[in-house]
């Protein structure tokens, strides 16, 4: 009986999902991220999806923070999407908001509602002190 590796187990063994505990490790899980930016097969985004949650777990853990003193908040977040090689659609899903709520606030449409702040601020380990001075 032959086995055929699904594209989720190869990017698996490329890089394995599991907490991530090194700068070596961190900087791995980014290149690996960033070289699957193209990739848009429903395994690719799952795995992009969870490698994304490793990653932003990490550098919250590991005190990881950006200057934002000059930004507004929706180009940080936006950075971070593709930094992380992630789409609104994923972030959306993760932080359980709709996908609409989240493009219309990016965009300067809506206004940051208090629980995005906090659930942008957790995800990505921001203070929501970023999300007040727009």
């Amino acid at each position: 009986m032959s086995t055929i590796a699904t594209r989720f187990e190869e990017l698996c063994d490329l890089f394995p999902l599991r907490p991530i505990r090194s700068n070596r490790a961190h900087r791995k899980a980014l290149n690996t991220l960033a070289s699957l930016v193209a990739e848009t097969d429903r395994d690719a985004v799952d795995y992009k999806t969870v490698l994304g949650k490793l990653i932003a777990d990490y550098e919250r853990d590991a005190g990881h923070r950006i200057d934002t003193s000059r930004v507004k908040a929706a180009d940080v977040v936006r950075h971070l999407l593709a930094e992380r090689g992630m789409s609104v659609t994923a972030l959306a899903k993760m932080i359980k908001v709709s996908q609409g709520t989240l493009n219309d606030t990016l965009s300067g449409n809506r206004a940051w509602s208090k629980s995005m702040i906090v659930k942008l601020a957790d995800f990505f380990g921001l203070s929501t002190d970023l999300f007040l001075r727009d």
